[in-house]
């Protein structure tokens, strides 16, 4: 984390930005849609080209809060193929609810490149008792000028999604790996507060993520072999935002 930003408020923490992964910054994301996958397989097949890491726990729980604006910007722009895009969320890990440490992050995508502003907080208080205004007018308060600007745009919460994630990394470390499944969504559009009620589930539904530099696709390859699995677009916030009802359903980028 960037050392001496520490702000302190009413809801919030700045701990600060992590500058100490450097893959955050700018990296090519490659995504492979696997419905119906057999996970064992593909841990088996991870475990012998790259090294697990484990994160907390063995398989972390990940849960993410989008937000947009009342026309769905970012998730139209996802699904016009708009090259220059961002998304805003809220994540935390391990726990149903938002407990004591939790990250605000920042996705932007320049065509096939992307990269992340991630910024840890730490909640002064129990998110489950606060309203979502509560809780934006928070961020507000916490989040560095820079980033202010991105989350004024999106001022309504959206979507949760969670999944269980498994990470990996190659042995030179320059590629990342996640495996992500069991998908649940969980609507927030017109709630006052964070509600976890009717989650929308896809157990047969599976992501395969890997993350490098622009430039090691053919590494991506050699990882991956001899499975071969066809690359495609897949933003869990898109998905989730399809499968609620949100919007209408069509080929996404």
């Amino acid at each position: 984390m960037v050392p001496d930003q520490k702000i302190i408020s009413g809801t919030f923490n700045l701990v600060g930005e992590d500058t100490t992964r450097k893959d955050l910054a700018v990296r090519r994301e490659t995504k492979y849609l696997l419905p119906h996958a057999d996970i064992g397989k593909l841990r088996s097949l991870l475990k012998g080209n790259t090294k697990r890491i484990i994160h907390n726990k063995p398989v972390s729980t990940v849960r993410s809060i989008y937000f947009d604006n009342t026309l769905l910007s970012d998730c139209q722009a996802n699904l016009d193929g708009i090259s220059h895009r961002k998304k805003v969320r809220l994540r935390w890990y391990d726990s149903l609810m938002p407990e004591e440490v939790l990250f605000f992050e920042i996705k932007w995508r320049n065509n096939r490149v992307t990269g992340k502003h991630r910024l840890e907080l730490q909640s002064q208080q129990n998110l489950r008792n606060l309203s979502y205004s509560q809780i934006y007018d928070g961020l507000i308060d916490i989040l560095p000028p820079q980033h202010i600007a991105d989350l004024l745009k999106r001022s309504d919460p959206v979507v949760i999604v969670e999944y269980h994630r498994e990470h990996f990394i190659s042995a030179d470390g320059l590629l990342r790996v996640t495996l992500d499944y069991n998908l649940k969504f969980y609507d927030q559009t017109g709630k006052q507060s964070i509600s976890t009620s009717f989650p929308f589930l896809m157990h047969d539904f599976l992501v395969m993520e890997v993350k490098g530099p622009e430039e090691t696709l053919q590494e991506v390859k050699q990882l991956l072999h001899p499975f071969a699995p066809r690359m495609g677009p897949c933003s869990k916030y898109v998905h989730g935002c399809c499968q609620l009802g949100l919007v209408s359903p069509r080929i996404y980028h």
